[in-house]
Formats: structure tokens, C-alpha cells, sequence
């Protein structure tokens, strides 16, 4: 439910993280005659150097430019994810839901049954609605129908206990937690 990639965000803050370095090294070392002597024996650095001003300009638009771009990256990210479920509005009156009771209903009717090894819930707005993901972790070898009909059934009784029906997008997982979960015991 999130407009970008996990993986590209962490890139571009990786690469962002090496360039401030590098620039905080380059700066520091012109600057400070402490970082210029730290930094001899690995880097050769000019005691002096002449820079025409044109250039100076030149690399503060651009620096300009990458702040920028930096800066509209992390205000747009994030796709819409909020705490509150449901929010209903009566006159001067107001009802909030946190996900919390979502998250709460749905661990509750799924805590029976066998190949569910946990849950996450997470809610989100989407085009000024509400909406819920619920994704869910099934044992390795678990039956999704019957997990299908469990989610079913406690999405039934998070529509019950909200009073309206909330959309909600079932995602199941499979992965190393489900894998390295141990196996159900009968009592």
C-alpha cells in the first residue's frame, strides 16, 4: 500500500549517507588543519588550491539541487499509513478507533487456530477512506483455506464490533518465521 520500494529508499539514503560523508571529509580536511593531517597518509590533499568562483557556484547548485530532491523524496513517501480505523463524526461529536482494537479483534479470532503463526494489522488512507491490511503468517504446510475462512470470520467480527464494514486487504505470508516456528502441540 506504499507508492515506493523499500529497497530504493534504502539505496538512496545509503548513497546520500556516503556523499554527506565524503563532503563533510572534503570540507573538514580544507578547513581544519586537524582532519587536513588526519587524512594525509591516505589522501593527498593540496595545502592551497585555487578554485574559480564560477565553479563554487556551479557545485552549490547542484548541492542545492540534491537537497532538494532529498527533501520532496522524504515528504512524499509513506503512502498514507495512520493509527486511527475508523473515524466517525456526529455533529460536534467525534468517535476515533485506533487500529489497536482492530489489531486486538483480529489477533483474538485468530488465536485458535492452528496454522496462523502470528498477525499484523496495519491500517492506511486510501483516496480519503480508510482501509486495513491484515497480513498473516501461516505455519509451512498450513492449510490456506481454513486460514481464508479464519480471517474471514474475524473480519466478520471486526465489522461487528465497528458497527460498519471497514475494506480490508488479506495478505498471507509464508516466509522464515513461519518456517522456524515450532510445531503445534496437542494437549
Amino acid at each position: 500500500m506504499t507508492r515506493s520500494n523499500r529497497t530504493l529508499n534504502r539505496i538512496i539514503l545509503f548513497v546520500l549517507g556516503l556523499v554527506a560523508i565524503v563532503v563533510g571529509l572534503v570540507i573538514g580536511a580544507g578547513v581544519l588543519p586537524v582532519f587536513r593531517d588526519a587524512l594525509d597518509p591516505y589522501v593527498d590533499i593540496p595545502r592551497s588550491l585555487d578554485v574559480p568562483a564560477s565553479s563554487l557556484w556551479i557545485v552549490a547548485g547542484v548541492c542545492l539541487v540534491v537537497i532538494v530532491l532529498a527533501l520532496v523524496w522524504a515528504t512524499t513517501r509513506g503512502g498514507g499509513g495512520t493509527s486511527v480505523a475508523v473515524r466517525e463524526r456526529t455533529g460536534d461529536d467525534a468517535v476515533t478507533v485506533n487500529v489497536a482494537l482492530v489489531r486486538d479483534v483480529v489477533e483474538h479470532e485468530l488465536a485458535g487456530v492452528r496454522d496462523v503463526v502470528g498477525s499484523r494489522v496495519d491500517t492506511y488512507l486510501v483516496r480519503r477512506q480508510r482501509a486495513a491490511r491484515i497480513r498473516v503468517a501461516v505455519r509451512r504446510g498450513g492449510d490456506a483455506v481454513t486460514v481464508l475462512e479464519a480471517v474471514d470470520r474475524a473480519v466478520a467480527a471486526l465489522d461487528r464490533t465497528l458497527g460498519r464494514q471497514v475494506p480490508v486487504l488479506v495478505h498471507l505470508t509464508g516466509g522464515t518465521r513461519s518456517a522456524l516456528a515450532k510445531p503445534t502441540r496437542v494437549r
